[in-house]
């Protein structure tokens, strides 16, 4: 049941799969060159191999191919840093990379697409697939700025796709349109959905307002996902006349204000919560739910249970098939077979959920999860800086930004360009501190921590001066 390709290809051979940067491609082709491209991924010797890629239709074979081998595919954000790609890829234990985009990384064996078609092709054998064997990994930044490797199986993405169908309405005659990141997991579940159900995916390289709207009319898409800030942006245009059936929202709360435009322009957007670790969205709401406007973020799918720790401070519990059942190099936090989030919230009678804080140090800006203390962990080893505490900033076109503090030393100084100029290079761009405060003391917890909270009032404090 798990050879997806295979079936749609048999079921629906002349049917589109894919339609990229004007080309289409069938069901029996894409499962015809990603079954070419399976020896070839299989003469790596690899049972785990790092992907680099774009959204590309390589990409897209390279996928399929490496599902068809059953090797395990570890997805890399290509807005990391070399140092920080190293980290992750070490943790795992993986040396092998195959890259559709430039990437250099010494150490590592970094196959290109043509470098992999050259390759001699290893005879075809078949893969034995199971529910538990793992298609995917993707990496989650953790509390403690180290990057959990979240390993997701075919029976998590399969009842992934289940549950968001329902709640989405999408069916084989659907045009799924995929602006975000394939290496994301709300790009990837994407890819893999139109597979599933054997519904047609036209792959966007590249988000550009205007070009995504031309998109959307000449090809009648009727569904796709993205986040707040590119809807923002796709309102602040003229909207043509479209066939969009739903707009799932995720990667980042979405604001009122846009909620709000999307629906009086007649946007069906659908508002969704979800993480790494449950394989995209457990949670959604629909356009035409009356509390959709109301801060809530929407009713569990149907195969997903919520509960709400009241001990732990309201933490959300998670439990379902969509579900990792752990991490690959950190410990799992669960409670009676349900995932412990880390988010605060709360369950209303009518079983919508509220989240009241994602994550509490957690910080989304643009889609991207930024933890804090990865950031002051560079910073600390500036010279002449003491201490740093990152806080964060609301913001109308990321969602939040990060801020840094910073506490020299007694008699020594450093400019703000000094800092950036250090971090710049350790760091993704989009972990970047927007603003740096100079604080004469950092607020420390009893325990010898940086309290985000008082540290986070004494800024906000200062922004209302």
């Amino acid at each position: 049941m798990y050879n997806w390709l295979q079936v749609q290809a048999q079921h629906l051979p002349d049917k589109p799969a894919v339609i990229f940067d004007g080309e289409t491609v069938t069901f029996s082709q894409l499962y015809s060159k990603s079954l070419d491209l399976k020896g070839h991924m299989a003469s790596l010797n690899r049972r785990r191999i790092g992907l680099f890629i774009g959204n590309t239709m390589d990409a897209v074979h390279i996928i399929h191919a490496a599902i068809l081998a059953n090797i395990e595919v570890v997805l890399i954000n290509t807005r990391l840093t070399a140092r920080e790609i190293g980290q992750q890829l070490d943790d795992i234990g993986v040396d092998t990379v195959v890259a559709t985009e430039p990437l250099e990384l010494e150490g590592y064996d970094v196959h290109g697409i043509k470098d992999l078609w050259n390759k001699i092709a290893v005879p075809d054998q078949q893969s034995s697939l199971s529910g538990d064997s793992v298609l995917s990994i993707m990496f989650t930044s953790g509390t403690t700025g180290r990057a959990k490797a979240v390993p997701q199986t075919f029976r998590n993405h399969h009842a992934s796709a289940l549950g968001c169908e329902e709640r989405f309405g999408y069916s084989e005659e659907s045009i799924w349109m995929n602006v975000n990141p394939v290496y994301h997991i709300s790009g990837f579940s994407v890819l893999l959905r139109s597979v599933i159900r054997g519904c047609t995916m036209v792959l966007v390289e590249k988000f550009e307002e205007n070009a995504v709207w031309d998109t959307i009319t000449e090809y009648k898409v009727t569904h796709t996902s993205m986040v707040p800030v590119m809807l923002g942006r796709l309102l602040d245009q003229p909207l043509p006349a479209h066939e969009l059936e739903g707009v799932l929202l995720g990667g980042a709360g979405v604001t009122r204000e846009v909620l709000s435009r999307a629906l009086d322009a007649g946007l069906p957007v659908y508002n969704s919560f979800g993480m790494t670790e449950t394989c995209s969205q457990v949670v959604s709401i629909a356009h035409d739910d009356p509390n959709i406007l109301e801060g809530t973020v929407g009713q569990p799918l149907g195969n997903i249970e919520l509960r709400i720790d009241e001990s732990n401070d309201g933490e959300l519990l998670v439990r379902g098939a969509p579900v990792t059942q752990g991490y690959l190099n950190a410990e799992i936090e669960m409670s009676d077979g349900y995932f412990r989030t880390g988010d605060m919230g709360y369950i209303d009678e009518n079983g919508y959920l509220y989240i009241l804080d994602r994550r509490k140090d957690l910080i989304i800006s643009g889609g991207e999860n930024v933890y804090p203390k990865e950031i002051e962990d560079v910073v600390i080893t500036i010279p002449e800086v003491a201490n740093a505490a990152v806080v964060k900033r609301k913001d109308a076109k990321w969602g939040e930004v990060p801020i840094l503090l910073v506490e020299e030393k007694a008699g020594m100084e450093i400019g703000d360009d000094e800092i950036m100029n250090h971090l710049d290079g350790r760091l993704a761009r989009y972990k970047l501190p927007k603003e740096i405060h100079r604080m004469a003391h950092i607020i420390m917890t009893s325990t010898g921590k940086v309290s985000r909270v008082q540290n986070q009032k004494v800024y906000d404090a200062k922004k209302k001066q």
